[in-house]
């Protein structure tokens, strides 16, 4: 039987394989406040953010203390947002919408 430090040791490395093929941006990409953390990882499900300063940060200038619980996920050092939430859907539209103009 593997133990529990196994097995958190193996959920981060599958969250930083993970997270190492998203993209990686700025609270302002995303149109939050740019204390809102540091480093955050966004695909067009989900924002992630290390379960550390940045989630702290996020939550309190993000405004993701709001952010329906159903729609928050932490796996191991790690916190997931999912896209069912408005604020969360916003955030990933506004950056993406902002992608496609310079696209074009």
């Amino acid at each position: 039987m593997d133990s529990i430090y196994d097995l958190v040791d193996s959920l981060n490395e599958k969250m930083f394989r993970f997270t190492s093929q998203m993209e990686s941006v700025k609270p302002k990409q995303l149109g939050l406040d740019e204390r809102s953390g540091y480093t955050l990882y966004v695909n067009e499900e989900c924002i992630i953010v290390p379960n550390d300063y940045n989630d702290r940060q996020l939550q309190y200038y993000g405004g993701f203390e709001y952010v329906d619980k159903e729609f928050r996920q932490v796996i191991g050092d790690y916190v997931i947002y999912l896209n069912g939430d408005s604020r969360v859907q916003n955030c990933l539209d506004r950056f993406y919408d902002n992608e496609e103009n310079e696209d074009a």
